[in-house]
């Protein structure tokens, strides 16, 4: 899956648990990207969310598995390889703590469970603590709630056609 798809997984899983939350429209509350202005976009009395999606050294991921197969005379190889991911989910409002913890809660549950396996991303279930970090802004204090999932990904890289062999000559003679 390409970093933008498992981006947009990771957005409508936080929507569907902390959706109710934050105000709407959710895409103006749940975000991947900062305001490029460096200054909050939104009030402190806003509850939103950043997700922060990086790979993670993990000696899981460095594994690469290989299946060599025959299509149309000749042979394609197939990598798959799993990729450990972090998930920073930075939370700033008044109920910024409410909504990393009912994050970390709710990942455990059947129907989200469902909907990161139907794209072969699966939480790895070490259940990390929130951490409370608040914000020095403009002379105020802003409440922000930092929590970090780890999830693991199946990765296909693009099949590779690797040829085929036309002939053998083989030469040699019997031994006794």
């Amino acid at each position: 899956m390409e970093y933008n798809d498992l981006t947009k997984v990771i957005w409508d899983m936080t929507e569907a648990i902390v959706g109710n939350v934050v105000r709407k429209p959710a895409a103006k509350y749940i975000r991947y990207k900062y305001p490029v202005d460096g200054k909050p976009d939104w009030r402190i009395t806003d509850n939103i969310v950043f997700l922060n999606l990086s790979e993670r050294a993990d000696p899981y991921s460095q594994q690469n598995d290989s299946i060599y197969q025959t299509e149309g005379g000749t042979v394609v190889r197939r990598r798959g390889r799993t990729r450990v991911w972090d998930v920073l989910f930075t939370a700033y409002g008044p109920e910024s703590y409410e909504m990393v913890n009912k994050i970390r809660d709710d990942v455990f549950t059947e129907p989200i469970k469902a909907m990161l396996g139907k794209h072969a991303v699966f939480l790895i279930p070490d259940l990390p603590t929130c951490r409370q970090i608040p914000e020095l802004y403009a002379g105020k204090w802003w409440n922000r709630w930092d929590l970090t999932l780890h999830f693991n990904e199946w990765y296909e890289s693009p099949p590779e056609d690797v040829g085929h062999i036309e002939s053998v000559e083989l030469t040699g003679g019997a031994a006794r």
